[in-house]
């Protein structure tokens, strides 16, 4: 970082030694590397806030070419969109078919060429799928009923041991 070679490092200490003395010389040290950590935190900080502007102007040129092209395509779709109307208004007029009742036998209302176009539609409710069964509530409240009905306990709090109450009375002792 600074380039100080091995030797004099070991001048620095010391003359720091000597200037210092024994008593102070760890507390300065201590001082220093706090000083310099954070001076490398500043520079890490810095560093860190200058690839993020960076990376922030990169994103919105990118943002801006991307929204350049979707005008640009929106625009042409439009443009195809506008040529096939007018090109469609301009056959349909040539061909006679106009709504208007004096040009031919066509009426879009009364053309029931397509099946089920005489009628209406009506809603249509399907039963469920599924049946639902009792909630949580019901079931604590029959686990609870049943207990009861085969007089078990209502916990298992009162008894002290988990497994085998027994089990350490007939175990046989070491004896020294």
């Amino acid at each position: 970082m600074f380039d100080f070679s091995f030797g004099e490092l070991a001048l620095i200490g010391t003359v720091a030694l000597v200037v210092l003395g024994p008593e102070r010389l760890p507390r300065v040290a201590r001082t220093v590397g706090d000083w310099v950590g954070k001076a490398q935190r500043y520079v890490n900080q810095v560093k860190t806030d200058i690839n993020r502007e960076m990376e922030l102007a990169e994103l919105k040129k990118l943002q801006e070419e991307a929204r350049n092209a979707a005008q640009a395509f929106q625009s042409g779709v439009q443009n195809a969109v506008s040529g096939l109307e007018t090109d469609l208004n301009k056959t349909v007029g040539d061909a006679g078919l106009t709504n208007s009742g004096t040009g031919s036998d066509y009426n879009a209302s009364t053309d029931d060429s397509w099946e089920g176009a005489g009628e209406s539609w009506q809603r249509q409710v399907f039963p469920r799928r599924y049946k639902p069964g009792p909630s949580v509530d019901e079931l604590a409240e029959e686990i609870a009923r049943l207990k009861r009905q085969l007089a078990m306990p209502a916990s298992h709090a009162s008894s002290r041991h988990k497994y085998a109450p027994r089990g350490r009375v007939n175990r046989p002792r070491i004896r020294r």
